[in-house]
């Protein structure tokens, strides 16, 4: 159990006796039912500890309610960790009756007052991922009386607009962290109807349906996680928590985060094997070969989602020769797929129409606007084919999630794939509203969410040896449920600006400790724009992109050795982007300012801190207070650029703090430091 913890579990214990005692009313979800709300039905209706047990991840317990009139069952499974002061749970509905159910409406998945040791609470939160500067920017909101504060996915991809992750800090010295696991389209409203008491609400964001006989929901997973010492203290019990708990496996380990090499579909296969062989006889410490859109088709990417032929011009014996090369080596093959979105005039569109979901034209509502495109869609007439031409397919359809589930996994075991890249470029919120009648508002979503999550989990049960890239037009998917399952290899679509690259790292490890973003070709970027691309996982790009890429010579060299040491300097710093994240600065977009945070490993006694001052700023050096160091013991410091050595105690760098200097504006510097003894 992590030490600052102690407090957590006591705290969950006290929420627990209270919340899932024997009070039906204090049950921490909520709904209404034939239109009247379950604090007035429940405590009529049979209730039945049904398990306890203590085998996977932690004591699970399930409540199960039933209604002795209608025949709808609940099923509340919630889950306590033995070595984190964390509880979280799903609520199922169940309907047993003959007949139709009354109207189940505004299911609340969270629905908790909390009590607060001081008056006016904070909450920490973030934006989501709209391809733009401000990408999971960090944002609070002081929760004084009257207050009302409501946050939506967007489009129904979980993490579009804002993360589905909140920090509710509600004293000096304590307070709680809120995880939501839903694919779709979650809503939270947060308010403060007196001085010393919030109340949290949370769930899908519309539902008011009725259930067949048999029938069954679910609702999004809630994690809390209670937490004593500042809301940075509770950030980093939720980061151990992540990825104790939440972490992809490969092969029945936790995925280590990789090093990837990106190159663009539209490559040939004759080019990508100079390449591989490039990579390999340079020994270059790449894990996955990354092949992107554009590779399948007859032509462009945007038009051509449902065409999944390999284009025989490009790729004439498929791509197993490149993955055998790349397993020959020791490497890995990356294949970039968008199932969802099916495209008219496409091979899909034509054989799978029952199993789509439509939109007329005039009804649309979220579309690919201008400002969210990325650089190389210039006209106006290609971004008007890129927002009319789409379906979505139905993944609720058992048979629909069955076919695409035996076509992905064929094509994984044909081509010898080690990452599957899902993107997903269409918001999914719109379809699944059109496709429901007024008594059933909400469950076409519901059984989409569920069936994503059948079509990976099986996936992964069918290949334990493949890890998933979470793409949706970079990282608009991002939730709980998808964390344990996949991971987001491409964090924004907005990955070119370098300050934008340092603000985007700054806000998702907050919340998310295994990311990447991309960079430019290690050897010709400068320091400043290579070390802004860095986080617990990195891609990079060797040999030219886009639709005229470059075949490059095998490296030799000063090339070579330069790329190679850039690479080999990540690698060894990677193992620290996966310990606590400790901001040393305010978030800023100012080019004037300097930027810095620090990552720290307990568990190794070691850690780095990054710092960037940025191009306009005036400041050739800055002090920065670290944290999480013990107080009497020695550290040993080296600047990876001067190759200087220093020796500070804990103390001095917490309470004196760490001077960086950088001369040049832009720069960047990189300081290393392990616990002596």
């Amino acid at each position: 159990m992590i030490a600052s913890a102690a407090t957590g579990m006591s705290l969950r214990a006290d929420w627990l006796a209270q919340h899932i005692g024997t009070n039906p009313t204090a049950l921490p979800f909520s709904f209404k039912y034939s239109g009247r709300p379950c604090s007035e039905l429940l405590p009529t209706w049979s209730r039945e500890l049904v398990v306890a047990k203590t085998s996977g991840p932690g004591r699970q317990v399930t409540l199960r309610m039933a209604d002795p009139v209608t025949g709808l069952v609940i099923r509340f499974e919630v889950t306590e960790y033995p070595n984190y002061p964390a509880v979280e749970w799903v609520t199922h509905f169940e309907h047993t009756g003959t007949n139709d159910t009354p109207i189940l409406e505004n299911i609340l998945a969270l629905d908790v007052p909390v009590e607060a040791t001081a008056s006016n609470s904070i909450l920490h939160y973030a934006k989501g991922a709209t391809c733009s500067m401000d990408d999971f920017q960090p944002l609070t909101e002081m929760m004084i009386p009257g207050v009302r504060l409501q946050l939506q996915a967007g489009g129904g991809r979980s993490s579009s607009d804002f993360l589905p992750f909140f920090n509710l800090e509600t004293s000096r010295r304590g307070g709680l962290t809120i995880g939501l696991g839903w694919s779709g389209e979650w809503a939270a409203e947060f308010t403060q109807p007196e001085a010393t008491r919030s109340r949290l609400q949370a769930g899908q964001a519309v539902t008011h349906l009725k259930l067949h006989p048999g029938e069954r929901i679910r609702t999004p997973r809630v994690a809390l996680l209670f937490y004593e010492g500042d809301w940075i203290d509770g950030q980093n019990q939720w980061r151990r928590f992540v990825l104790a708990q939440h972490r992809p496996l490969m092969n029945g380990l936790p995925l280590q985060p990789p090093l990837l090499n990106g190159n663009w579909g539209s490559t040939p296969a004759s080019h990508h094997l100079v390449n591989i062989k490039a990579i390999a006889n340079a020994d270059l410490p790449v894990d996955y070969y990354w092949i992107d859109a554009e590779w399948f088709g007859s032509g462009p990417w945007w038009q051509n989602s449902g065409n999944w032929r390999v284009k025989p011009d490009l790729y004439p014996d498929g791509f197993k020769p490149l993955s055998d090369l790349l397993h020959q080596s020791g490497r890995k093959l990356l294949l970039w797929f968008e199932p969802e979105r099916v495209c008219e005039g496409t091979p899909w569109a034509a054989d799978l129409d029952k199993w789509l979901l439509k939109i007329p034209r005039e009804r649309r509502v979220y579309r690919w606007e201008k400002q969210t495109f990325p650089d190389w869609v210039k006209s106006e007439s290609l971004r008007n084919q890129i927002v009319e031409n789409d379906r979505l397919l139905n993944l609720g359809i058992p048979e629909a999630r069955q076919f695409l589930t035996d076509f992905i996994s064929e094509r994984i075991q044909q081509d010898g794939l080690d990452c599957y890249r899902h993107d997903a470029n269409i918001a999914p919120l719109e379809f699944w509203r059109a496709a429901d009648g007024p008594d059933r508002q909400g469950l076409t979503e519901i059984r989409w969410v569920e069936g994503l999550y059948a079509f990976w989990d099986e996936l992964l049960r069918r290949h334990p040896h493949l890890i998933i890239d979470n793409c949706a037009s970079g990282g608009r998917r991002i939730d709980l449920e998808t964390l344990g399952r996949s991971t987001p290899l491409w964090r924004t679509d907005f990955p070119g600006d370098v300050t934008g690259r340092q603000c985007h790292s700054y806000g998702l490890s907050f919340w998310v400790p295994i990311n990447s973003t991309g960079g430019g070709p290690p050897g010709s970027d400068s320091d400043y724009g290579w070390r802004s691309t860095f986080s617990s996982a990195l891609v990079f790009n060797l040999f030219g992109n886009g639709d005229a890429p470059q075949i490059k010579p095998a490296f030799a060299g000063e090339s070579l050795q330069k790329i190679k040491a850039r690479l080999q300097q990540y690698r060894r710093l990677q193992p620290c982007f996966l310990g606590d994240y400790y901001p040393l600065s305010p978030y800023s977009k100012a080019l004037d300012i300097w930027m810095a945070w620090q990552f720290h490993r307990p568990d190794l006694n070691q850690g780095a801190i990054q710092a960037f001052r940025r191009d306009q700023s005036p400041y050739e050096a800055a002090r920065f207070k670290l944290r999480g160091l013990e107080a009497k013991a020695q550290y040993h410091l080296t600047n990876l650029d001067t190759l200087e050595v220093k020796a500070m105690t804990g103390r001095e760098l917490m309470e004196t703090g760490l001077l960086v200097n950088l001369t040049n504006q832009p720069a960047a510097a990189i300081i290393t430091y392990r616990r002596a003894g």
